[in-house]
């Protein structure tokens, strides 16, 4: 297989990004692919260390120990992280994000980025948003989407974002899929409409990927 580096980015907030991104990297961890949050907010304090919720969760779930090389900036304001590194008094600069990114080149084969919500949050007020970050090391996207009711218009909108941005689609992954007549029907709306042909589906309380299903995902 020949992989390649990816961001991964939701259709709104609590669609299941860090979930996914998990299992991605649980499957992924073999073929030396590490998993990088650039900025998380939300942290809070253990051992008076600023954890980040979601490379929390990550390590725990494959068992390994909290990794702080994960991420770069850690801010404890569960607000978006525009709004929380200006209420933190944090400056954040990319040029620290590009950096570290680099580093964790160096070291890993491929590298699974997770952005924060959906394309248009903000990491910077009025100057730098999640699809900036994404356009800045040209990664193809992810896209975590729902299949509850809401989850076709949310999609599109999100899809067609991506299409006039110029970012490419590497595919789509239906989370929390729990067997509803709905959620079957619109993942069928969702896939005749987008022409989408590469996606995953991940039932609710799912525990990993299986091999196949990487390869034909990310072949």
């Amino acid at each position: 297989m020949n992989f390649k580096d990816f961001f991964v980015i939701g259709t709104d907030t609590d669609v299941g990004k860090t979930y996914v991104s998990t299992l991605l990297y649980k499957a992924l961890r073999k073929h030396k692919f590490q998993y990088y949050k650039p900025i998380q907010s939300g942290c809070f304090l253990r051992d008076n260390k600023l954890i980040a919720p979601d490379v929390d969760f990550l390590t725990k779930f494959v068992d390994i120990p909290y990794d702080d090389s994960m991420v770069t900036y850690t801010l404890k304001e569960e607000v978006s992280p525009h709004l929380a590194s200006e209420m933190e008094g944090t400056v954040i600069e990319i040029e620290n994000v590009k950096k570290h990114y680099e580093e964790l080149k160096k070291q890993y084969s491929n590298i699974i980025v997770e952005g924060a919500g959906g394309l248009y949050v903000p990491l910077i007020r009025d100057k730098f948003y999640i699809y900036d970050l994404i356009k800045m090391w040209n990664l193809p996207v992810v896209l975590v989407c729902g299949t509850k009711v809401g989850s076709i218009n949310h999609t599109m909108l999100t899809l067609n974002a991506l299409k006039t941005m110029g970012i490419k689609l590497e595919g789509l992954v239906f989370n929390n899929y729990k067997g509803q007549f709905f959620e079957d029907d619109n993942i069928k709306v969702i896939l005749e409409l987008s022409k989408v042909k590469n996606y995953l589906i991940i039932k609710n309380g799912q525990k990993e990927i299986s091999d196949e299903e990487i390869e034909t995902f990310f072949n």
